[in-house]
């Protein structure tokens, strides 16, 4: 085997495991983009019940309190 084809080799190789690391990487931004997403929509969920509850049982402060809990533990 030539010079010449071991180094052809050797960057086909390097290029295969470049573009393997970049699609691992496109992979996780996906992955941290919707744990984001699903972690607002917890938030959201969250304040919206202790909102609904919190006025059910003290009206519009209750409806605040429930809200600013339910945020909270939408949070963890």
């Amino acid at each position: 085997m030539s010079l010449l084809a071991v180094g052809k080799s050797t960057k086909n190789r390097a290029n295969t495991s470049l573009k393997s690391l970049a699609d691992m990487e496109n992979n996780r931004e996906m992955q941290n983009d919707q744990l984001d997403a699903q972690h607002k929509s917890n938030q959201v969920s969250g304040a919206t019940s202790g909102a609904v509850i919190g006025f059910q049982v003290g009206g519009v402060y209750g409806a605040a309190i429930g809200g600013t809990i339910g945020l909270l533990a939408g949070s963890i």
